[in-house]
């Protein structure tokens, strides 16, 4: 539930802000209005349409999501021993392996779930803690997202269902790998588990 929670905010706030002085509550309801009507738009019922369709959804989350600012807090104090292009390479292989190695998935998942929109605590005039609710199966799912202004947009770095946060736990386990691996040999383990991961997608679409 927790992968299927993350993965429909992470793909769901997508747009921008473009309203001067926008709080971050309101940018993410409206990006998170304008996944729903790609999920729910007719013309991507046609199969041959589904991989537009997931472009499409891939396109809007990286313009939300920072995963650059995800990694650095994923990587700590680990994140100065990556060079300029390991760093580059691990922020893409990040975003690959939780953003747009799910979409398809979503894409099959997806049920019309809701989204209730709580609360917004600006903490700083750059960082914002933005309260919902995902209606899942019945249930009401708590989701806190963090957010960070950059460029004049608010912009998603982490987030936390039932107290787990992608941040957290990506944190710990890397925290282990990189005393024995080095900057290159983490970049090499994503890249086993995306194509782990693609393999698992396509036996799961054949199904």
């Amino acid at each position: 539930m927790q992968i299927f929670i993350y993965t429909l905010i992470i793909t769901l706030i997508g747009a921008p802000a473009l309203a001067l002085g926008e709080q971050p509550l309101e940018a993410l309801q409206r990006g998170i209005d304008k996944g729903i009507r790609i999920l729910e738009d007719p013309q991507y019922l046609d199969g041959s349409q589904r991989n537009e369709q997931a472009q499409r959804l891939w396109e809007i989350t990286q313009e939300i999501f920072d995963f650059k600012e995800f990694s650095r807090r994923v990587l700590a104090s680990h994140w100065k021993k990556f060079t300029s292009r390991q760093s580059e390479e691990f922020v893409e292989l990040i975003g690959e392996f939780l953003g747009k190695l799910n979409m398809r998935r979503l894409q099959a998942r997806y049920n019309g779930e809701k989204i209730f929109y709580v609360d917004q605590k600006i903490i700083s005039k750059s960082r914002a803690l933005v309260e919902i609710k995902v209606l899942w199966k019945n249930l009401e799912v708590p989701v806190n997202l963090r957010m960070k202004k950059k460029h004049g947009k608010w912009k998603v770095y982490d987030l936390s269902a039932l107290g787990i946060s992608p941040v957290s736990s990506y944190r710990a386990q890397l925290q282990q790998i990189l005393q024995k691996k080095s900057p290159e040999g983490v970049i090499e383990i994503f890249k086993e588990k995306i194509r782990e991961k693609e393999k698992i997608i396509e036996i799961e679409e054949d199904v």
